[in-house]
C-alpha cells in the first residue's frame, strides 16, 4: 500500500509538472520562431483601433486593427520600412 501511494504521488507530480510546463511554454521545441515576421511600430487611434507596422521578410506593411478586423492597408516599398 506504501509503494502505491508513493508511484501515485511521484505520477501526479509528474503531471502537474507537464502541466505548468505547457501552461508556460518552457518547452524549446514548442515555441514558435517567428525570424521572419517582425512588428516595426503600433499606434493607437482610438479605444481598440490601431495600426500598425509589420516587416515580412523584405516587404512592409501598413495594417488597421480593430476588434473585428484587420486590414491591409497598404504595402510599403519604401527604404522607410528598413530596420
Amino acid at each position: 500500500m506504501v509503494q502505491f501511494l508513493i508511484v501515485f504521488i511521484i505520477i501526479l507530480l509528474f503531471l502537474i509538472l507537464i502541466w505548468w510546463m505547457l501552461k508556460n511554454r518552457k518547452i524549446p521545441w514548442m515555441k514558435f520562431q517567428a525570424k521572419d515576421l517582425k512588428h516595426i511600430e503600433g499606434l493607437s487611434l482610438g479605444m481598440n483601433i490601431s495600426i500598425h507596422i509589420i516587416k515580412y521578410k523584405d516587404k512592409c506593411f501598413l495594417i488597421g486593427c480593430t476588434p473585428n478586423s484587420i486590414v491591409l492597408l497598404k504595402e510599403i516599398q519604401d527604404e522607410a520600412c528598413e530596420e
